[in-house]
């Protein structure tokens, strides 16, 4: 079985942490990943974490789970 990633985050301005996949994050942040079109090709799980860890101080999370990957940035003032 593949292990299922998460991504956890503090959405400023809704007083709420969000937790999504990297995938549909993504998705809906296209402009962070220019060369892919998103039809016939897509960033890979990999590639969208490896972006937000590079580019916006996120963190991996030991979730003693080998199943379960998460990343999370829990700054409030976190602006992607």
């Amino acid at each position: 079985m593949k292990a299922k990633h998460f991504i956890i985050y503090y959405a400023k301005g809704t007083g709420t942490f969000i937790v999504t996949e990297p995938r549909p994050w993504a998705r809906d942040n296209k402009n962070k990943f220019p060369h892919f079109d998103f039809i016939n090709n897509h960033p890979t799980t990999i590639e969208v974490e490896n972006y937000l860890i590079q580019n916006h101080g996120f963190q991996r999370v030991n979730t003693n789970c080998a199943d379960i990957i998460a990343i999370q940035n829990l700054d409030v003032t976190l602006t992607m």
